[in-house]
């Protein structure tokens, strides 16, 4: 619970206020047992505050911040103490190095190194959000697929029936009961192929929200679900905004920019300030404090290669910036059009190739049991319902996959 408020502490007040509530009673249900459904984003939640990879990632910004720290720390102080036979007989030397323009350099580069941080966060908590999209789908998908597998049996159950009785009464030959036993056989492999499926998409989904693989698991929700598509030029806007790759592109230019400044403050020689004092000198020596400063004179190395070297870094990461951003630009198009078109092909599976499925299958049925028809056709009829509603949960988990692309795009979830 408190890995889950820290991680759900940088929201709005009302709105962090009712995700926590709503992760505390999604992990209160998993951790009592229950089989209380999860939707995907109480899922979400729960992974957000539950899974190792994100914890390690968000752990990248402590190490930044720590680097800050060290960036605006002083140079210390130098002790020099001497002890000899010759007169006078001790020395004692304090120098302090003075550097305050190369400090704040090297503080200009950490915060820019805290920001990049920043958004290695954000592209975390994206691969998080696209890995529990397409396992949560993927659970839900599996049950739908039992579910199939499950009604199948019942159809075949049916059929082996039908044949049964038309052959007992002398109306059908025991060709059509074995053809009918061997549909019933490969319908009920295909449920334990399915109830297996389920078994591993739930395995999977565990381990994201860290739990044990066979730890029960139920999911509600629809496949189909998905947010309201925003235009091709929002999703390009948004995508120039937020796309995480574009973002680490622009950092990286900013920092390289503050690494030049650096490289060039450091030309400038470190004064270092020294006061001392000699102690037992005999009386014929003048004894006292003494003070004074050195620095190195910048005659031969001033930086000239490393400064060099940085303006050709500057200009290859605004290059590879600029092309990241027309590459970005093609990519947001290019899933923007791909989950319309997944889009259109669920509806069309839902709506007109599924429902005519089923008819058909349901007239074989019913013209077998009535003699107009042979149980080859009540097979076929049977195997191209079952491979229309596998085809719409492949065209489901098709578009939930596009919507992931999108949001990969994007940067973020889908406004």
């Amino acid at each position: 619970m408190a890995l889950a408020a820290r991680s759900l502490s940088r929201g709005n007040g009302p709105l962090r206020a009712v995700a926590f509530l709503g992760c505390c009673v999604a992990a209160a249900a998993l951790a009592s047992g229950q089989d209380a459904p999860l939707t995907f984003q109480s899922t979400l939640e729960l992974a957000v505050a539950n899974n190792l990879d994100l914890a390690a990632a968000r752990r990248g910004r402590a190490v930044r911040e720590a680097e800050l720290q060290a960036a605006g720390q002083h140079p210390n102080p130098d002790v020099t103490f001497e002890s000899t036979k010759d007169t006078p007989h001790q020395t004692l030397l304090l120098g302090i190095p003075f550097e305050p323009w190369k400090r704040s350099h090297r503080m200009d580069v950490a915060r820019e190194q805290l920001k990049l941080a920043d958004i290695e966060d954000a592209s975390a908590l994206q691969r998080l959000r696209r890995e529990v999209r397409m396992a949560f789908y993927g659970l839900l998908g599996a049950d739908e697929a039992a579910t199939l597998a499950g009604s199948m049996v019942e159809v075949a159950s049916r059929v082996h029936e039908v044949a049964q009785a038309r052959f007992e009464e002398g109306a059908a030959p025991r060709l059509d009961v074995m053809q009918a036993e061997l549909g019933l056989r490969r319908a009920r492999t295909d449920l334990e192929l399915a109830r297996s499926a389920r078994a591993s998409a739930q395995a999977e989904l565990n381990a994201l929200l860290n739990r044990k693989a066979t730890d029960p698991l139920a999911v509600k929700g629809d496949i189909a679900d998905g947010a309201v598509l925003p235009s091709v030029d929002q999703v390009t806007a948004a995508a120039a905004a937020g796309n995480a790759e574009l973002r680490t592109a622009e950092a990286e230019v900013a920092i390289e920019d503050r690494r030049l400044g650096l490289l060039k403050a450091e030309r400038i020689p470190t004064p270092t300030f020294s006061v001392g004092a000699v102690f037992d000198a005999p009386g014929e020596f003048d004894v006292g404090y003494h003070a004074g400063v050195s620095l190195a004179l910048p005659l031969f190395d001033r930086n000239q290669g490393q400064i060099a070297g940085s303006l050709v870094r500057g200009e290859q990461a605004r290059l590879r910036r600029d092309a990241l951003r027309r590459s970005v630009e093609a990519k947001a198009f290019a899933a923007h059009a791909r989950a319309v078109a997944q889009r259109a092909q669920v509806a069309a599976y839902r709506e007109t190739l599924v429902p005519t499925a089923t008819t058909i299958e349901s007239l074989a049925e019913e013209g077998y049991r009535l003699g107009r028809s042979p149980v080859l056709a009540v097979l076929d009829a049977q195997r191209t319902l079952r491979d229309a509603k596998s085809e719409y949960l492949g065209a489901l988990l098709s578009f939930q996959s596009a919507l992931a692309d999108l949001e990969d795009v994007l940067g973020g979830p889908i406004q």
